[in-house]
This record gives structure tokens, sequence and C-alpha cells, in this order.
């Protein structure tokens, strides 16, 4: 079953990596975000993907929205930071400088009631933030988690053949305590694209 994973060469990259496929039988698939022909390569094999955190931003990232755009609802897809933007901003939102500008702090979630990828997390879960910018004027269906500041920190669209998440924090931190349920989660999803239910 394979995954591929967008990579921005961001240094969180194979921790990610790690996190998200160790103890799993997920086969990864690394592709650098501007691999030469990654477009047609995702198009001939449609395949569930990672879109990486990174030190851009969705702005100057045509072919990573052009591949969001032509796989969105196709293909589980799950954004992490610089990913969960480009998802936002895909699925209609923007862009905004965030309140109070993170790298390397660990705060607690409010998760939306409505929320499916994060509901079973712990009421008091607190997860790591390395981030400047934020997505804004998404659907209120589609925003499923805050941060301290209401800031979107999750989204989820259920609405499509296949889900598309996006998180703006970092799971795979140190910082990020009781959030495992969202690999299993994200792993069960895979599975069930290349499995569908009967």
């Amino acid at each position: 079953m394979q995954v591929c994973f967008l990579d921005h060469y961001d240094s969180f990259s194979f921790n990610l990596i790690d996190w998200l496929f160790s103890d799993t039988d997920l086969e990864l698939v690394y592709k650098p975000y501007d691999t030469t022909g990654l477009a047609e390569f995702l198009r001939a094999r449609p395949m569930p993907l990672v879109v990486s955190p990174g030190p851009k931003d969705p702005s100057v990232l045509p072919s990573t929205m052009g591949i969001l755009r032509e796989h969105l609802g196709k293909v589980p897809i799950f954004g992490i930071c610089l990913g969960h933007q480009c998802l936002g901003v895909t699925l209609g939102g923007a862009m905004a400088r965030a309140r109070h500008p993170f790298h390397g702090s660990a705060q607690t979630l409010k998760i939306a009631a409505h929320s499916r990828f994060l509901s079973d997390l712990p009421a008091d879960v607190r997860v790591a933030r390395y981030n400047s910018l934020v997505v804004q004027d998404l659907p209120d269906w589609m925003v499923t988690a805050w941060n301290t500041d209401d800031e979107v920190e999750a989204l989820e669209d259920y609405t499509q053949p296949q889900p598309s998440l996006g998180v703006q924090f970092h799971p795979e931190s140190f910082l990020s305590v009781g959030v495992d349920d969202l690999k299993s989660k994200w792993t069960r999803l895979v599975h069930e694209f290349y499995h569908p239910p009967a």
C-alpha cells in the first residue's frame, strides 16, 4: 500500500516519515515536490498523499498546488504545517500572518465537536507549533481545531469520495503529546483506499 510523501525539504520531514511509516505496512514513496515529471507519475499511479512541512508558503509552490487540485477527493490527502496550508488554500481558504508566530512551543488544542479525525484525542492534548502563517476564511464545517488565538489548527473534508485532512501543528514532534491516534486513523484511511469496505 504505497503512500507518496511529497517533501518540501523541511528539517522535520524525516522525523515525520519515521512517525508515519514505522510499525505500519505502508510503503513509502518519497518524492521531493520539485521532482521532474512528478505530476505525470502521480497521474499514472494515483496513491494517498502526505504533503510535508516546509519553509515556503503556498503562493510559491505551483507544482504542489497543481497536484493537490488534481487529486483532491480522489485519494486520501494528509497535509502537515505547510502541507496543511497548501490544502487549505486549495479548498478555498486564504493565508494570513499568525497573531503570535511560534517556533517550538506546545499549546493545547480546542477541538470541534464535529471532528472525525481528531475526535479521539484527549481533551488536554498538547501539540507543537512551528509556524508564522495560518489558514483563514474556511467554512465552519471544515475547521476542526483552533489554537489559543482562535486560529485554524486543523481542517477536514469528508464530503468527497476520499478525505482531505490538514493539521497546522507537528504531530511527530516530541512536544506533541497524545496524538498517536492520528497515525492510526491515517493508516486506516490508506487501508480503506486500497481495500474499500464492501
